[in-house]
């Protein structure tokens, strides 16, 4: 069941949908339903996320009247499970389907999940799915650095190539007297959506050295990204990755490319946008369809109206997610078909 604050930012956003106009990236497909639908679905949704799927559950039924979407807002780890058992018609995790998800839905429903993208992570917002920035202590000099070497950090593996570990700054290529200093690598403790991604992403599902200091998850107020940035302001030698809105005096985020032939990138809003930022978090929505099969006509209309520019309008409209650029939004619609 859907709270009432939840309720009302949705409502808010789509006024400010409705002001602005359609605020979504130009060039995206405007929504025209192609039936009427009547009955009823069911939708799961996490619920950092849930105010933006309450947003498109009543901007589709200006669309479709006579047709109930009945959403609930949960816990992430609740919302593929959801699908998987029959629960629910979609399930809007607002992340990465993680490895242990994807192989119980195979386990079970006997074939992977059927995931669209639907938006991006937040840059700056807190509280969000969030655009990862690497942390260092503000008085490290180093400037940038690849995903290669952080996965020469982070895991023993090196699934990404680097010919050498990396245990100190001077093998970033610091001078002076931080070159012998040692790199203290931090993480959180697992699961969480931010070290999965990394994992993924990063060390290429390898896991993580022992050394990695795990931070809890939680201290008194202060979530996971403050305790991250708190860490690194505090250790000279840290590093660790979290949220840009979580950045504070002591610390700061430096620059990324995926390997050293670069572009490095800062992580800017049109970087993100553009997914040119290497650490960008797509988000998706996850269903149930059999390979092979055509999807449900209900979950085809509503997924077409989420790609479409009035739905993208309603990411926009949400003061925190970013809507998807009509190149991507193109790519997604082609695989309800």
């Amino acid at each position: 069941m859907t709270t009432q604050p939840h309720r009302f930012l949705a409502l808010a956003f789509l006024a400010l949908a409705a002001v602005r106009g359609p605020a979504a990236p130009a060039g995206l497909p405007h929504y025209q339903p192609r039936q009427q639908l009547t009955g009823d679905m069911r939708t799961v949704a996490e619920s950092s996320a849930d105010p933006l799927m309450l947003g498109w559950v009543e901007g589709f039924k200006k669309y479709h009247p006579h047709f109930t979407i009945i959403d609930k807002g949960t816990a992430p780890l609740a919302c593929v499970p959801g699908v998987i058992c029959g629960g629910y018609d979609l399930g809007f995790p607002a992340r990465e389907i993680w490895a242990f998800e994807e192989d119980l839905f195979k386990k079970i429903r006997g074939y992977g999940s059927f995931v669209i993208q639907v938006g991006l992570g937040a840059q700056k917002t807190t509280g969000l799915t969030p655009t990862l920035a690497v942390y260092v202590n503000a008085g490290n000099p180093i400037e940038r650095i690849t995903l290669d070497q952080l996965d020469a950090i982070y895991s023993a593996e090196r699934r990404r190539g680097l010919g050498q570990d990396i245990r100190t700054w001077g093998d970033l290529g610091v001078k002076g007297e931080w070159a012998g200093r040692p790199i203290k690598a931090y993480s959180h403790r697992l699961p969480n959506g931010i070290d999965y991604f990394v994992q993924k992403v990063v060390t290429k599902g390898a896991d993580f050295k022992k050394t990695t200091v795990e931070l809890p998850m939680r201290r008194a107020n202060f979530g996971p990204d403050d305790l991250m940035a708190q860490a690194v302001a505090a250790d000279a030698n840290g590093i660790g990755l979290g949220c840009f809105g979580n950045i504070i005096p002591g610390m700061k985020a430096i620059a990324v490319a995926d390997t050293d032939r670069g572009p490095y990138y800062t992580g800017t809003f049109e970087e993100v946008q553009g997914m040119k930022y290497p650490l960008y978090r797509p988000i998706y929505m996850v269903i149930d369809r059999a390979p092979g099969q055509p999807i449900d006509p209900r979950l085809e209309e509503f997924l077409r109206f989420v790609l479409s520019a009035e739905g993208q309008a309603i990411v926009t409209a949400s003061n925190g997610w970013i809507a998807l650029s009509p190149a991507v939004a193109k790519v997604e619609l082609a695989k309800l078909h």
